[in-house]
Order: C-alpha cells, then sequence, then structure tokens
C-alpha cells in the first residue's frame, strides 16, 4: 500500500471514532507521508497528538516501508490521552509528554503543529539546520508565530482540488475542498527549495482553477 492509499485508508478509519471533529483531513496526512518519504524524515515530533489519526497512519507508514521513525508528541487531554491508547496501532512507539517544555535535548527532522502548545515560541529550541514545519489546516495564529520565529524561511500554503468525501466527519459538505496545510522549511536544503518551488506554483495554479470554477 503507497502513502496515498494509506492517508485514505486511515481518514476513513478515523472518521468513525469519537473525537474525530478535528481530525487532519486525508490530504494533509499524505502531505505529510509524502514530505516523509521525499526527505527520509527520521524523527518526528508532533504537537497536539488529539486521538491519533496523523501518529497512527505515520507509524503504519514506518512499518510498511520497514523505516525507522522515532515519533514524539505532546497532549494533555485525558479523552485525547485514552484515545491514542485505543487508536493507534503502534502506540508502543509513541513518546508523549504534556507539553513542549517537557521534552530535553532533542531536535527534529520534521515538526506537525496540530493543536495548541503555550510553548510554542520556544520550538526553535527542537530545530535542526534544516528542520522541515507542517501546520495542519489554516492555523493563522501559529503560522504567523513560526514564520515570525524564522523570518528567512521558505513558505507555502498547500491546497488540493478534491472536495471533502461523503465519509467525512459529520457528513460534511462535498462542495467544499478538502483541507491542506502550511509548509514550512526553516533553512532549505536546494533539493528542499525546489521542492516548495514546486509547491508554490502548485497553490498558484490550484488557487486560479478554483476561482474559475466560483465563477
Amino acid at each position: 500500500m503507497n502513502y496515498k492509499e494509506l492517508s485514505v485508508q486511515n481518514y476513513k478509519r478515523f472518521c468513525e471514532f469519537e473525537g474525530s471533529d478535528y481530525i487532519a483531513s486525508e490530504f494533509a496526512i499524505e502531505s505529510i507521508l509524502k514530505i516523509i518519504q521525499k526527505f527520509d524524515v527520521k524523527n518526528i515530533l508532533e504537537l497536539g497528538l488529539g486521538i491519533g489519526s496523523i501518529s497512527d497512519s505515520v507509524l503504519k507508514y514506518s512499518k510498511n516501508e520497514n523505516k525507522k521513525i522515532e515519533y514524539f508528541g505532546t497532549e494533555q487531554n485525558d479523552f485525547c490521552l485514552n484515545s491514542l491508547k485505543k487508536n493507534v496501532a503502534y502506540y508502543e512507539k509513541l513518546k508523549i509528554y504534556s507539553d513542549l517544555n517537557k521534552i530535553e535535548n532533542l531536535k527534529f527532522d520534521l515538526i506537525i503543529i496540530d493543536g495548541y502548545d503555550k510553548n510554542l515560541n520556544s520550538i526553535k529550541n527542537y530545530c535542526k539546520k534544516q528542520t522541515i514545519i507542517f501546520i495542519e489546516g489554516a492555523r493563522k495564529n501559529q503560522t504567523e508565530a513560526i514564520l515570525k520565529i524564522f523570518p528567512k524561511s521558505r513558505y507555502v500554503n498547500i491546497i488540493t482540488l478534491k472536495k471533502n468525501k461523503p465519509y467525512a466527519h459529520g457528513g460534511s459538505n462535498t462542495n467544499h475542498y478538502i483541507g491542506g496545510g502550511q509548509l514550512i522549511f526553516i533553512e532549505p536544503s536546494f533539493r528542499m527549495i525546489l521542492f516548495w518551488f514546486n509547491q508554490k506554483v502548485l497553490t498558484f495554479i490550484k488557487n486560479k482553477i478554483r476561482i474559475y470554477k466560483i465563477k
């Protein structure tokens, strides 16, 4: 199973769970798995594990591809913490902390922001030179905060032309586009710049198509 098939399968699965109102979209999950594959990500930090849709997808992908990926995350909501135990297939591989500042002496290839963390301003302490940051969904406040911390970073809002599926949580409006994410390369390599540029072009084209369809 490739990462696209896995993202669809897992999103469908998580839509059926209690607490699935705000899980990451299947396009966001697919984008994260694509980044992991493209840049050989080996350790990940997710701020706001929620009920586990992203972490479960990544750990399954890791198992399928025979990759060793270390997965760290923050979560302090009791419902979510209990849900993670039930929902994440390889739960024992998750390293869970109550908040960001409880993690010491670690830096990550990929940081996923999927919720609020009061200590977000200290995120720089957890970044390598070429750490990639992915902010799920819109999350304007978190995006602005990260861009302020890393003013020289390369940033792109990645979107899709796919629309919500009937199986989306709560029977989401199938006329609405599936949510995307905010991709940030804090100090990109040449390969990262090429990828970023390609995503910028795709986003520009997709936005034009969206506008054309509305008219």
